[in-house]
């Protein structure tokens, strides 16, 4: 029985020789960017839609959400992000690690519609995706074990042929 225990391991977690190449909209993935998350609402750095950021996230009890994460609010690293969209759009929010995501529009946190995950050897850990308007929205990221989490907010429909 020992013996097949590494290789149940094995077949969960892929050994990856190279980064998989992704489709649209999330091409751009791997490209640099770095910022420290808010703690607070207001002043909360810009995610731009499909420009990836490396954050930097705060202990979860110093941060000020406007809205309670359904989970991981007290525990771990957590951090804010602003994000404007000039018109409605289904935006999906990747990460590199296991983290909440939520986003509030106003007061009120929008329901996702959809989750997944990247392709094995992308870094992409987890998308949840949400149908937002037009406007302001705050995206929360919540109850990261590690301090940095890689983040990326992108449009299904990012360089997608219009018919």
């Amino acid at each position: 029985m020992m013996i097949l225990a590494p290789l149940l391991l094995a077949a969960a977690d892929p050994v990856c020789a190279a980064p998989t190449p992704l489709a649209e909209p999330w091409t751009s993935w791997n490209q640099s960017g770095q910022a420290k998350a808010g703690v607070l609402a207001q002043g909360a750095p810009a995610l731009i839609l499909g420009k990836p950021l490396t954050a930097e996230l705060t202990p979860s009890v110093h941060v000020q959400f406007p809205v309670v994460p359904n989970k991981g609010a007290k525990e771990g690293y957590s951090g804010l992000f602003s994000l404007s969209l000039k018109q409605g759009a289904r935006v999906g929010i990747a990460l590199s690690g296991p983290a909440w995501v939520d986003v509030v529009t106003g007061d009120a946190p929008v329901a996702s519609v959809e989750h997944g995950h990247g392709p094995d050897c992308s870094g992409i850990r987890k998308i949840v995706w949400f149908d937002l308007p037009a406007g302001r929205h705050l995206v929360q990221i919540a109850g990261s074990k590690a301090v940095s989490v890689r983040v990326m907010a992108a449009d299904a429909r990012a360089n997608q042929p219009a018919y």
